[in-house]
């Protein structure tokens, strides 16, 4: 029953971390939001709670840098 119970919460742990990482950037940066104000209210220190924000708002899966095209290559002109 105990293994049940903890293969059960590793099982739902790594879920949660597989949709955290794989939903889109924006829908993460607002639910780090959400999660750091609850973290506030509950007594946590608010540098504290904004330090977890801008870790969770991070986390992210495939082409995190895509909105700020630093990276990407200038497009060349056929013609």
């Amino acid at each position: 029953m105990t293994q049940t119970i903890i293969v059960a919460l590793i099982v739902a742990a790594a879920v949660l971390y597989t949709v955290w990482t794989l939903m889109p950037a924006g829908w993460r940066r607002a639910g780090a939001a959400r999660l750091a104000q609850q973290a506030a209210r509950s007594g946590m220190e608010a540098e504290t709670a904004r330090e977890w924000q801008v870790r969770l708002e991070r986390a992210g899966g495939c082409s995190e840098c895509a909105s700020c095209k630093g990276c990407a290559t200038p497009r060349r002109n056929a013609g």
